[in-house]
């Protein structure tokens, strides 16, 4: 039967192991790699990681250089959650509880300039939605600003003007890169640190093994992104009007989130958000 180490300070020794050492039955160390493999799935099909993925791969020239290009942001952005979860797992590197503030404030503020940026750019390109992260798009505007304040030529500026729907071409070191700032966004260190409070009642072994079930479904799931954009399933040229609606709402839903966590109410929201 295929058992996973678990340790408590109240048991006593168990033949061939340290003390206080016994096993998860293959049930529930079943149901704990699942878990793992759910969270991994539904964090790798959030906006951030579809608006990232697209704009990585529309960019390309072909195909096959599109879904490669795809595939090096799913593996910057695991690469990071396996360094994150693996120094809370093996290390016990807990963030303080003052932490919890700012890692919201931080997700309240992108939220918020995602909706704000998202009404303001189909105004601009008469309802078009362009994909975008928040973390990109906090990129752009900071570098349109540096733009600005440096006296650069209007034609610098368009190019890193946020509402600009012409595609830049990433290459590999940048579809990393891009990959790896969304790894150490807020969210994604909590899902690791989530894992690491679960190993904490269990051992630094079975949170390794949760930790790779989520990172799997954290790249199956990008993956599966990046095949759909590369196969034209995310283009926004299609279904023009599905699209349209489709801003309107995720901006609306923005504001909406952004505020209940500057305002300190996420913790009503279900579980799906945390």
């Amino acid at each position: 039967m295929v058992r996973f180490p678990i340790y408590s300070s109240s048991l006593k020794v168990t033949k061939g192991f340290c003390a206080g050492e016994t096993y998860l039955s293959a049930e529930i160390g079943v149901a704990l790699l699942g878990t793992g493999l759910g969270l991994g799935l539904r964090h790798g099909i959030d906006w951030d990681h579809i608006a990232a993925i697209s704009d990585v791969t529309s960019s390309q020239k072909n195909h096959r250089r599109s879904l490669g290009m795809g595939t090096l942001y799913a593996l910057g952005h695991a690469a990071v959650v396996v360094i994150l979860g693996l120094l809370a797992i093996w290390f016990g590197t807990l963030l303080p509880d003052w932490v919890d503030g700012y890692m919201e404030s931080a997700v309240g503020i992108t939220l918020l300039l995602l909706g704000i940026w998202l009404i303001w750019s189909m105004s601009r390109n008469k309802g078009r939605l362009v994909l975008k992260s928040r973390w990109m798009l906090a990129f752009d505007l900071a570098k349109s600003l540096i733009n600005r304040i440096s006296g650069k030529s209007k034609s610098d500026q368009a190019e890193t003007d946020p509402a600009n729907t012409k595609r830049r071409e990433y290459g590999s070191g940048t579809s990393v890169s891009i990959g790896v700032i969304h790894g150490i966004g807020a969210e994604t260190g909590s899902q690791a640190l989530l894992l690491a409070a679960a190993a904490g009642a269990t051992s630094a072994l079975t949170g390794s093994f949760l930790l790779i079930a989520f990172v799997v479904g954290l790249v199956v799931s990008n993956t599966l992104i990046a095949i759909a954009s590369t196969a034209g399933f995310l283009g926004t040229d299609r279904h023009y009007k599905f699209h349209t609606v489709l801003g309107i709402v995720i901006a609306v839903f923005s504001l909406v989130l952004g505020s209940m966590f500057l305002l300190g109410t996420a913790d009503s929201l279900p579980g799906f958000f945390a």
